[in-house]
C-alpha cells in the first residue's frame, strides 16, 4: 500500500513539473518581442519595429503606425491600400496555393487483373475496375 501511495505521489510530482517546464521549453526558440505599439511608444520608428518570426512588418498609410501581420494578411491589406509592407517574413516558407493535380498512371491493358492507380500529391489510391 505504501509503495502505491509513493508511486502516485511520484507521478503527480512529474505531472506538475511537466506543467511548469513545458511552457518554458516551448518558448526557448521564440524571441520575446514587444508588440509594435510598445516598441513605437519606447521610441522605435515604425520602419524599425521588429516582428515575431513568420510575421510581416507593415506601416499603416493613414497614421504611420506599425503592425505585424501574417503574410497572407499583409497581401490582402496591401491590395486594399491599408498600408505598405516594410519587412517581409523571412522564416516562413511559401505555401503552395495551387490545386492538386491528378496524374494518371498508365496500366498494361493486356493483363487480366489490372489495377488503376491515381497519384494525388504523392499519395497513391487504388481503384478496382
Amino acid at each position: 500500500m505504501l509503495m502505491r501511495v509513493a508511486f502516485y505521489k511520484c507521478i503527480v510530482a512529474i505531472y506538475m513539473l511537466g506543467l511548469i517546464l513545458v511552457p518554458s521549453i516551448s518558448n526557448v526558440n521564440a524571441v520575446n518581442v514587444l508588440s509594435p505599439h510598445k516598441q513605437m511608444v519606447s521610441g522605435i520608428d515604425a520602419e524599425n519595429v521588429e516582428c515575431k518570426s513568420g510575421f510581416v512588418l507593415m506601416v499603416r498609410s493613414t497614421n504611420g503606425s506599425a503592425a505585424c501581420v501574417k503574410p497572407t494578411t499583409s497581401q490582402k491589406l496591401s491590395n486594399v491600400g491599408w498600408g505598405n509592407i516594410i519587412k517581409p517574413a523571412m522564416e516562413e516558407p511559401e505555401q503552395n496555393t495551387e490545386e492538386p493535380h491528378e496524374q494518371p498512371v498508365s496500366t498494361d491493358d493486356t493483363k487480366g487483373d489490372a489495377i488503376e492507380v491515381k497519384i494525388k500529391d504523392g499519395v497513391g489510391a487504388t481503384e478496382n475496375p
